[in-house]
């Protein structure tokens, strides 16, 4: 007679098996079309899981929009956005000394989230939870400038919240003049690839 009990180690592969199996979908998503008849113009960006990978990411991690342009992030449900400035988890400022920080717990709804850039230059952002394994993103408005153009983690010295290694590197890959040439870079995963089982 077979018992009905599955054991611990069964248990975690077929959870395994199911979650790596979502982070497989989500890793090959794309932005979803803007619905018929409306809101062409508003780019997308997604927020993003790739189990085999252990990534969490935005893509595009490099975006490129004019003046008074709205942006959306879909997915950010338990990822949110939030741009790099010191009202937010007292990070550095990388974001246009004028503009207003945006935070999509603030304003989001539905796992989406709508923010109008009003003030041009380099506008650096981060996933609180997940920003310590690279997922940030990067958007320039009209041209770059103002404090996303200094070296990431230049705020350490001054009391800020550290800036993560893979966070770093990602704005340092995704430079200004590539995103402003380029208008949509996609999020290099191989950059910050993990193998698994992840150390």
């Amino acid at each position: 007679m077979m018992s009905s009990k599955i054991d611990r180690r069964k248990f975690m592969i077929l959870a395994g098996t199911s979650v790596a199996t979502a982070g497989a979908f989500a890793q090959e998503a794309v932005p979803p079309e803007a619905p018929e008849g409306g809101d062409a113009d508003v780019p997308r960006i997604m927020s993003l899981f790739s189990f085999n990978g252990g990534i969490y990411y935005f893509d595009p991690a490099g975006l490129y929009v004019e003046v008074e342009q709205t942006v959306e992030w879909v997915g950010i449900s338990f990822r949110s956005a939030k741009a790099y400035h010191p009202s937010n988890d007292n990070h550095e400022l990388r974001i246009p000394e004028n503009a207003e920080p945006f935070d999509s717990r603030a304003g989001g709804s539905g796992g989406t989230f709508r923010y109008t850039f009003e003030q041009e230059g380099t506008y650096d952002y981060y996933s609180p939870s997940h920003e310590y394994l690279g997922m940030v993103g990067r958007i320039v408005v009209g041209k770059p400038g103002g404090p996303g153009e200094k070296q990431p983690g230049y705020g350490n010295r001054q009391g800020h919240q550290v800036m993560y290694r893979d966070a770093a590197r990602l704005f340092e890959y995704l430079s200004p003049e590539k995103i402003v040439r380029e208008k949509v870079v996609p999020y290099p995963k191989d950059l910050v690839w993990k193998p698994f089982p992840w150390r």
